[in-house]
């Protein structure tokens, strides 16, 4: 027993003194805690420029009397870098891929009738100041001739050189005395236009008609054919009218509805040319085909109304309806004039039949395209090309215009023609449509290149579509 309370019981100098514990209260610890926190939480130092660095010196306002200090002193570093920035970005927003060039007509309406996109890269977007021609007419009376005319902007003896070598006869005698006559004349002319008339198949755009065409019966262009000058002038030449060849071609077999369907077919491009042209030229060879008039009268009344809205911006020298629409000027041009023509009589006669026909048309025919000037509205000085027409004696000047015949001594001086010499009357044409006013086509302002062929792509739908074309069509016989 002693044993056991020795062992539960331990001598004091066994014993190690403990060290007393003490709790601590929970207020200190609250205290201690709220100590470390903003320890820890501590916010990053942020470095913050000085004013005159954030802020451009001479935006800031100043006083008056430190106006003279603030302009005598140099420009801030800042201010420079800041100014070589917005440089280098203007420059980079004025810098546009390199536009590419047309060496040959695209299509805008292929032979099917459907709208070809691939000319939107020939095409300017933000461009404004561009014109477009059309033109319209019978087989063979010589509308890519014409074009190949307003294309150029040399002279035009290597139309005439290109267009006999083109409407030579298959029989050889003739073809021989035809070729020799030529080669006299290029003999004559310098080496320059020698060298010209050698490249004549590259100067000319426009496919014409040649013998083959002319002994087959068959047309040249099918659709519409589009060709862009250097001068942003864009040239649209389109298919026959009433062409046999056409009924052949697209009706497949042919019944009693094939004419129709063409006559229909044609008069939606002429609609169609009305819509997106400026100026729209009507070539007829010989004077007057009332059919012709009726047609282009019938292809105005069939038009849908293709205003973007109601409202319309008024423009200087541009005609519009009630309906706010825009219509082009319409040329009408007379090809391969003989003598007779010209006379004062026929021309006024010819005025005065168009005048009528047209009185209740909204196209334009006072647009400054004439033979002759009129002194007391247009003071143009187109007297000196034709000196033999005025106002008294062959009434008051339309949109009227004649080209003559042309024949293999057409440079001979010692032949009387009764007219200006075909090179003159040709550059005359060519100033004169390149200078007419150039109204908006449609009710946007400011109208781009490849806006204007955007809106080419609807208004073909919308014509398309019509209906007005569909009802015309059962009132044919």
């Amino acid at each position: 027993m002693a044993d056991k309370k020795k062992k539960m019981f331990p001598s004091k100098e066994s014993t190690i003194p403990r060290r007393p514990v003490i709790l601590k209260s929970d207020r200190d610890t609250t205290k201690e805690q709220a100590k470390e926190k903003p320890e820890k939480e501590k916010q990053p130092t942020i470095i913050l420029k000085t004013r005159e660095q954030s802020v451009i010196k001479d935006d800031r306002p100043v006083s008056p009397k430190n106006v003279a200090s603030s302009t005598s002193d140099e420009p801030h570093f800042s201010k420079i870098v800041q100014n070589e920035h917005k440089d280098k970005k203007h420059g980079e927003q004025k810098i546009s891929p390199p536009l590419k060039q047309m060496t040959e007509p695209i299509k805008l309406l292929d032979e099917n009738m459907e709208f070809n996109s691939a000319a939107l890269e020939f095409l300017h977007d933000s461009s404004t100041n561009y014109l477009v021609v059309g033109i319209i007419g019978t087989q063979g009376v010589g509308k890519s001739t014409i074009l190949n005319l307003i294309a150029q902007s040399t002279q035009s003896q290597n139309v005439c050189i290109q267009k006999f070598h083109a409407l030579a006869v298959s029989n050889q005698d003739t073809y021989q005395s035809n070729v020799t006559s030529l080669e006299g004349q290029v003999r004559d002319l310098d080496l320059s236009v020698h060298n010209d008339v050698q490249k004549t198949d590259n100067c000319f755009k426009f496919k014409m008609q040649d013998i083959e065409h002319i002994e087959r019966g068959v047309h040249c262009t099918k659709g519409i054919d589009m060709y862009i000058t250097n001068d942003r002038v864009i040239l649209l030449d389109c298919q026959a009218l009433w062409s046999p060849s056409l009924i052949e071609e697209n009706t497949n077999p042919v019944t009693s509805r094939s004419a129709n369907v063409v006559i229909v077919d044609c008069l939606q491009i002429a609609s169609y040319l009305m819509a997106i042209c400026h100026v729209l030229i009507a070539v007829q060879d010989w004077f007057t085909d009332y059919n012709f008039i009726r047609y282009i009268q019938a292809a105005e009344m069939l038009k849908p109304s293709l205003s973007a809205s109601n409202t319309v911006s008024s423009q200087e020298g541009s005609e519009s309806t009630a309906d706010g629409e825009c219509h082009p000027h319409l040329l009408l041009l007379h090809n391969r004039c003989q003598l007779e023509d010209f006379t004062n009589e026929a021309l006024k006669t010819m005025q005065d039949v168009y005048r009528q026909a047209f009185q209740r048309s909204n196209l334009q025919l006072n647009s400054g395209m004439y033979m002759y000037s009129d002194t007391n509205s247009h003071g143009l000085d187109v007297d000196n090309v034709c000196k033999g027409y005025s106002v008294d004696t062959c009434g008051t000047p339309i949109n009227l215009f004649l080209l003559p015949e042309l024949y293999a001594d057409y440079d001979n001086i010692d032949i009387y023609r009764g007219h200006p010499p075909f090179e003159q009357l040709a550059k005359r044409l060519r100033w004169m449509i390149l200078g007419v006013n150039r109204h908006q086509i449609t009710n946007v302002p400011n109208l781009s290149e490849r806006g204007w062929f955007h809106y080419c792509n609807k208004a073909w739908e919308t014509i398309r579509k019509c209906t007005f074309f569909m009802e015309y069509e059962r009132f044919l016989p």
